[in-house]
């Protein structure tokens, strides 16, 4: 028993046709020309027994070349390579699996040296081993294993049934179909009678004979689906434009009083996304633009105010916002939806005094509540007036600067009940601020807008022109983005889905230009890319400038300015600029601002 645990040192030679194996102690031999799976030898001091199955790990070449011996010591302990663990023979393999040699079914039915039957035990399930021949070729079998050929886990068996020195394999090529025709007719009645379908194996089957070597492959495994690759939008199917043109100044306000004695009428147009929310975030947004910049006219959209709203002390909305500015107020509330759409227009309060050269804030008589409480900007004196600088408009008719008459209607109850207009009746010409309603995401009410409100929009436009006899502008959030310039991708597929973006959003306002009206941003700067005036805040898109152009001033053509200037324009209002202020934060669009010149 001791001497099992003794490790085998050197290696096997071939002497004389005989093959030496160094044991310490003491020296083993094994003729070469023995056929027998069987040799054993004895010592002074122990019995060894060396299983030599026809197949093993090990092989060692005879003197013989056309016989091929597998030598596998008994115990691992010796040297061998641990056994792979019994797997679950499959109807695949066990057509596949070759038979072992006619000399290892023979040694498996010999006795031991003393008469008795071999006492190597049950059969094993087979086990599938893995050999490599000298040129490195792979060769898979599945053999029985005996008592002789135990696994780590079978030492101590091994060395009970070795003790008489029999215990070779007793594997035999109808044992090992046997098994594996069991294992298929269990594996048949696991899966309710059908045919299983055997996994595809990745190496070959080598089959190992006496003298001879063949070998049979397994059908070629399926390659596994690639998976598809996403295509990539290339920067070639649309276009990418986030540069933004600087603009030149194309009219001077300054110049023009003192050369030609006109006036420079300054309207600015913002969506403010809910008046109350840019009063609360940014409270003196709206007085610091009406100081620095000295509009006349401040046309706000999308106010979402209610006619509560407006009156509400708290919220300091009627009679307080932008009335120390010096402007009176003209709101139109939603009454079809609370919270919803809405318009206000804040028109610079002016003085009557004087027929020509009146300036803004003259004073008034005083009155005896004027020297008690708290002294307020009746008389309309703007944020200039207060910096010490006079709005002088020269020898401009000041009744030209102060509408006549202010409506909130359309004529039409379906447009009229979601406050989306103010129309200002000037002398010199008729000015709307509009809202025009958004097709929706899912474009539920494209037909409406395109179909409905803009038709009757153009029809009472025309019809206040011919009336009036007077050019017409109208502006605002107009929600459609014109053309390939207007929008930063243009061409992209999801455009043509988009509200603002749709084929039929932007025929409809082709239509309307094409009644003698012209889009005054655009005709002033034909070249311009890069101008926008609404950018996605849920993505983010406003610094890298990734937006649309929606607010616009559309005008008569009778508005626009001859292309030579010592030319006289036959009309009293010409157009002169347009351009937007990006740098003002406070909604998802910024203000845009129109210059008219009002001649004397």
């Amino acid at each position: 028993g001791s001497a099992l645990r003794r490790p085998i040192g050197g290696a096997a030679t071939a002497l004389d046709g005989v093959f030496t194996w160094p044991l310490r102690p003491p020296l083993f031999t094994v003729p070469a020309s023995s056929s027998s799976s069987l040799a054993s030898a004895s010592s002074e001091s122990a019995r060894l027994a060396f299983a030599i199955p026809p197949r093993s790990p090990w092989h060692v070449p005879s003197v013989e070349p056309h016989v091929r011996f597998l030598v596998t010591p008994t115990h691992h302990r010796l040297g061998a390579r641990p056994a792979m663990p019994a797997t679950r023979s499959s109807p695949r393999r066990s057509a596949t699996t070759t038979t072992t040699s006619a000399a290892a079914s023979a040694s498996s039915a010999k006795n031991n040296d003393d008469g008795s039957p071999s006492n190597a035990g049950p059969q094993k399930r087979p086990v599938r081993r893995t050999a490599v021949g000298p040129k490195n070729q792979t060769a898979t079998q599945e053999e029985g294993r005996g008592a002789g050929d135990a696994g780590p886990t079978d030492r101590v068996e091994s060395g009970k049934n070795n003790e008489g020195g029999g215990g070779a394999s007793d594997a035999s090529p109808a044992g090992s179909e046997a098994s594996a025709e069991a294992v298929q007719e269990a594996s048949k009645a696991k899966n309710g009678g059908k045919k299983r379908t055997p996994r595809k194996r990745k190496e070959d089957v080598a089959v190992v004979a006496d003298g001879d070597a063949s070998s049979k492959s397994s059908p070629d495994v399926m390659p596994p689906k690639p998976t598809p690759k996403r295509r990539r939008t290339s920067s070639s199917d649309h276009q990418r434009h986030t540069n933004r043109d600087a603009l030149p100044k194309l009219w001077d306000a300054d110049r023009a009083r003192k050369e030609k004695g006109s006036y420079t009428f300054k309207i600015m147009s913002w969506n403010v996304a809910g008046l109350r929310a840019l009063m609360r975030n940014h409270p003196t947004a709206l007085p610091d633009l009406a100081s620095k910049h000295n509009f006349d006219l401040i046309c706000l959209q999308e106010t979402k105010l209610q006619e509560s709203h407006v009156d509400d002390p708290k919220l300091k909305i009627n009679g307080h916002l932008l009335n120390d500015e010096g402007y009176d107020a003209h709101y139109n509330c939603a009454t079809a939806k609370k919270g919803y759409s809405g318009t206000a227009v804040f028109v610079k309060r002016r003085s009557t005094d004087s027929e020509k050269g009146g300036k803004v804030g003259s004073k008034k008589q005083a009155t005896l509540g004027s020297f008690f409480g708290k002294k307020k900007n009746t008389g309309g004196t703007s944020g200039r007036d207060k910096a010490g600088v006079h709005d002088d408009i020269g020898d401009i008719d000041v009744k030209n600067l102060i509408p006549e008459q202010v409506s909130c209607k359309m004529g039409k109850a379906e447009h009229d009940a979601e406050g989306r207009i103010i129309v200002l009746d000037f002398p010199l010409f008729t000015m709307a601020n509009l809202y025009v309603p958004n097709s929706g995401q899912k474009l539920d009410r494209l037909g409406y807008r395109t179909q409905n409100w803009d038709a009757d929009l153009l029809s009472y436009m025309k019809q206040k022109e011919e009336e009036r006899g007077v050019p017409v502008l109208w502006l605002g959030d107009l929600n459609v983005a014109h053309k390939a310039m207007d929008t930063w991708n243009e061409g992209a597929k999801h455009l043509a889905k988009s509200a603002g973006t749709t084929p039929e959003e932007r025929a409809s306002f082709e239509s309307q230009l094409g009644h003698g009206y012209v889009d005054a941003f655009r005709v002033l700067h034909p070249e311009a890319w890069g101008q926008y005036t609404y950018w996605s805040q849920r993505a983010g898109n406003r610094e890298p400038n990734k937006g649309l152009r929606l607010d616009y001033f559309i005008c008569s053509q009778s508005m626009m300015a001859k292309g030579n200037e010592d030319e006289e324009e036959e009309g009293k209002v010409i157009l002169r600029d347009s351009y937007m202020l990006m740098e003002q934060l406070g909604s998802d669009h910024c203000p845009v601002v129109l210059e008219l010149e009002i001649k004397k």
